[in-house]
């Protein structure tokens, strides 16, 4: 398992690599366009599996791992899945975090397999918007957490009356990108406002740690990280 600088987790393992979406902002592309070929990855927009490093779950030692911080699951093919879903039932002893920014997928009864938690990427309201008119964010077997990473714009939780949501992740855009946006500090509290409002715990990246000054927080996750 490789360790990480990002702070929600402990580890990262990403048994599949690439992604066809082909967002401006993304980090995962732009790593694997600079060391994409020692990884056996020339083209990233064509998602490719690597089982073996499943086997890295053996480690004996519980760890919150997030799995997918190279791709995004609604690109994964089924078998990928099925195998990846194999080993989590194999080593439950870990919690398995998922990000996806697609309403494309199948979120029913894998809870099954481990504690699996599945977290919904919006950078802007538009994204976050879509969610109303779907189960997904409604249902005891959908989204766990809401991920605004980077956030780009103001967003509103109005319509989020009685979530499951239980967690909102909220980080700035990384990298040196051209036309990078940095984050405003009102528009994470007013996130964070609202979260407290509906009860929803806020974790704070350190992306974001200058830009909030004392104002920056990271409340406890639904999940344990050793850091």
């Amino acid at each position: 398992m490789k360790q990480t600088k990002i702070d929600w987790c402990d580890c990262t393992i990403n048994p599949v690599v690439g992604c066809p979406r082909g967002c401006e902002y993304c980090y995962a592309r732009i790593i694997c366009k600079r060391f994409g070929k020692k990884w056996g990855v020339e083209d990233f927009s064509k998602p490719q599996f690597f089982p073996e490093r499943l086997k890295q779950l053996k480690s004996k030692k519980s760890k919150s791992i997030f799995m997918n911080s190279m791709s995004d699951i609604a690109y994964w093919e089924q078998g990928y899945w099925r195998k990846t879903k194999d080993a989590i039932c194999r080593y439950r002893h870990h919690n398995y975090i998922f990000l996806t920014k697609s309403l494309n997928i199948e979120l029913q009864n894998e809870a099954q397999y481990g504690n699996i938690f599945f977290g919904y990427t919006a950078t802007s309201q538009k994204a976050l918007d879509i969610l109303q008119k779907n189960d997904n964010c409604v249902s005891e077997t959908g989204f766990d957490f809401l991920n605004f990473e980077p956030i780009l714009e103001p967003i509103s939780l109005e319509w989020i009356t009685d979530p499951i949501i239980k967690l909102i992740i909220i980080g700035a855009e990384t990298g040196n990108r051209k036309g990078k946006i940095i984050p405003k500090k009102e528009w994470v509290e007013s996130i964070a406002k609202q979260a407290d409002e509906r009860g929803i715990a806020v974790f704070m990246k350190g992306s974001l740690r200058e830009i909030m000054g004392a104002d920056f927080r990271q409340d406890k996750l639904i999940w344990e990280v050793s850091k």
